[in-house]
């Protein structure tokens, strides 16, 4: 399978100073060489006369690396260099455009009544917006995030989310959620979240979401049940 790393997926991962924008510019000056090794590939990187090598691996999907090394670094291997940006560029053969970008955010917003207070859904015994409401309405945000950037037959599941419910809020309180990409991961997408009323913040934490094909992920989910 091709390689399919995003900038921001690279830009997610400690990097060396500047690392995208140089890197971008030994790429399309065609300054790297490539070839298969086991699960990855070699690389060697032509920067102004000075051969620099190392290694990359990738994820079985080929949207994310699980490894990177370059010479370049020795004594620094969690950092990703100039020539690591080029080689995996120039292994899948250019840029791969995404509208899911960094700082991309959404706001969504409900108002709290008897159908969404912790009394109504059994999530406890007073009249205040639930927990579990906040939390949805929060997944609700990201997804939003999403809706935009979507490519054909494609949807998003939510794996984790993690959240503190910090303060109450009485039955027709506004409450809006807001969701804010920071950190891509391949398919896995990581969010801040955070939930506020009329009178400031009721909640804040992080969600992750994945991308999957829909038709695919629903034929895995049944196969499960038989």
């Amino acid at each position: 399978m091709k390689p399919t790393v995003t900038l921001e997926t690279l830009k997610s991962k400690p990097l060396n100073p500047k690392a995208i924008e140089k890197g971008t510019d030994l790429f399309r000056k065609g300054s790297v060489e490539y070839w298969p090794h086991e699960s990855g590939y070699l690389f060697a990187v032509d920067d102004h006369g000075a051969e620099r090598r190392g290694t990359i691996e990738y994820t079985r999907d080929g949207c994310d690396l699980t490894s990177h090394y370059c010479l370049c670094n020795p004594g620094r291997n969690g950092l990703i260099c100039k020539h690591i940006v080029a080689a995996t560029l120039a292994i899948q053969g250019g840029i791969v455009k995404t509208g899911v970008t960094l700082e991309k955010t959404a706001t969504v917003t409900t108002t709290v009544s008897d159908m969404n207070i912790a009394r109504s859904i059994g999530s406890g015994n007073l009249e205040v917006f639930a927990t579990p409401m906040m939390t949805a309405l929060m997944e609700q945000a990201a997804c939003s995030v999403l809706r935009d950037v979507l490519e054909p037959g494609q949807t998003s599941v939510g794996t984790q989310i993690m959240v503190e419910h910090t303060a109450p809020s009485v039955i027709g309180s506004v409450i809006s959620a807001t969701a804010t990409i920071t950190e891509v991961r391949g398919r896995a997408i990581v969010f801040s979240v955070a939930a506020n009323d009329d009178a400031g913040e009721i909640g804040k934490g992080t969600h992750t979401r994945v991308l999957v094909d829909a038709v695919k992920f629903m034929a895995r989910a049944k196969e499960r049940q038989i």
